[in-house]
């Protein structure tokens, strides 16, 4: 097979955020909660209103319980406000409306409880999440259907969107982080439907709803059940099976194209950490901690039951991640997948370091770097999100498949 690595860079643009404000991640400061730039472009990406988002950011004084001035409480307002009209919507047969009212309030719910997910009140706003996201999905031009998958003695679901007009359509496997669930992904979902692919949604193990599992250095085992499960549908064209994963999602993309399975025909890993981020000493995980991506770290150590008071036992937990440690990549041209590798230039959990690591380990490899762009390269992942899926088609015959 040929060898192809193209590394791309896009030129960085003069308004560019930089992630290393100096607040902390939702930490109060003088009576006002601080959010770093890059998790509030991230809210209004997935929908939300720009400035309802600062509205009720104003309104926060406390991350601390669910009473009013809350970070949970305030959230939870807007996120029922926008159910209720979903509902108004539903109730008269709107129902564009309801879908994209629907979704609307997933978002706020999801907002509620990000990024830990673990106290009450938080578990409450992410059941209502799905709840919400499962609602819309009922409104969509094809419904969406849930899909009861098991593996390892668990039940967990997995969301199938299919487009409309398409008896068989070829199909994408899209995957988040660990702070980003199987009901985060409409957005792209409704680009990638348009595009004539249907796509599943599922959540990471250890995350969302398959928090019966720990994240864990294997948790490929969930990606490979959904593959079982969607491999053996006489409904989606099982010889144009891919996988998009993006941040933790494309980690877990990464060691999907490294299995060599036949049945993928294409894997996209974008902005997935694969070693770097995994190698921190005690004391860089101690300093971090003390950072604006303070929360994001502590939230990762819950998922995957360390200790955060102990970063020793998080420094050695963590190294089990790292794709060279586990030997899948580093080791020659072992991946056979034709493989895409996207990120900004300036992102320190995935560097292009270990960008071209990946790369170079892959026969067929695309590597797209994006000019002075942080993780995942907010400023460009709406557009680049178009170039992927052409990247994808590219693999499979659409004009064979009727879809333009």
């Amino acid at each position: 097979m040929r060898k192809l690595v193209v590394r791309t860079t896009i030129l960085a643009a003069s308004f560019f955020t930089s992630i290393t404000a100096s607040s902390c991640a939702q930490e109060i400061i003088d009576g006002k909660v601080h959010v770093p730039e890059r998790r509030i472009e991230g809210f209004i990406y997935d929908g939300a209103d720009r400035q309802a988002v600062m509205n009720t950011l104003d309104k926060i004084s406390t991350r601390e319980g669910e009473a009013e001035g809350s970070w949970v409480h305030e959230w939870m307002q807007i996120a029922n406000a926008e159910l209720e009209r979903a509902k108004i919507a539903a109730e008269v047969e709107d129902r564009e409306s309801a879908e994209r009212l629907y979704f609307s309030a997933a978002n706020y719910f999801a907002i509620a409880g990000f990024p830990e997910f673990h106290t009450k009140a938080e578990k409450e706003a992410l059941k209502q999440h799905f709840i919400a996201y499962e609602q819309g999905g009922s409104f969509m031009e094809v419904p969406m259907e849930i899909v009861e998958v098991e593996t390892k003695g668990e039940n967990f679901k997995a969301y199938l969107h299919k487009p409309q007009g398409v008896k068989k359509p070829p199909l994408i496997l899209w995957t988040h982080g660990t702070d980003k669930f199987k009901g985060h992904a409409y957005k792209t979902v409704k680009r990638l439907l348009s595009r004539g692919f249907a796509v599943v949604t599922f959540d990471l193990a250890g995350t969302g709803e398959s928090t019966f599992w720990k994240l864990r250095s294997d948790g490929d085992f969930v990606h490979m059940a959904v593959l079982d499960a969607m491999a053996s549908r006489e409904d989606i064209d099982t010889g144009n099976i891919f996988e998009v994963g993006v941040s933790f999602g494309g980690h877990y993309a990464a060691k999907m194209a490294a299995q060599n399975d036949p049945r993928l025909r294409a894997v996209a890993s974008l902005c997935g950490p694969v070693h770097s981020a995994f190698m921190l000493r005690p004391e860089q995980i101690s300093a971090i901690l003390e950072t604006e991506e303070g929360a994001t770290v502590r939230a990762f150590a819950h998922r995957i039951g360390a200790d955060v008071s102990d970063p020793e036992s998080v420094s050695r937990s963590v190294k089990r991640f790292s794709l060279v440690e586990q030997g899948l990549i580093g080791q020659g041209t072992t991946i056979e997948t034709p493989l895409l590798v996207m990120n900004g230039g300036r992102d320190s959990l995935a560097p292009i370091s270990d960008l071209e690591l990946l790369a170079d380990s892959a026969e067929t490899s695309e590597l797209w770097v994006m000019g002075m762009a942080g993780h995942c390269a907010r400023e460009y992942f709406e557009p680049a999100v178009t170039d992927v899926v052409e990247w994808l088609r590219q693999y499979t015959n659409f004009d064979e498949l009727g879809i333009k």
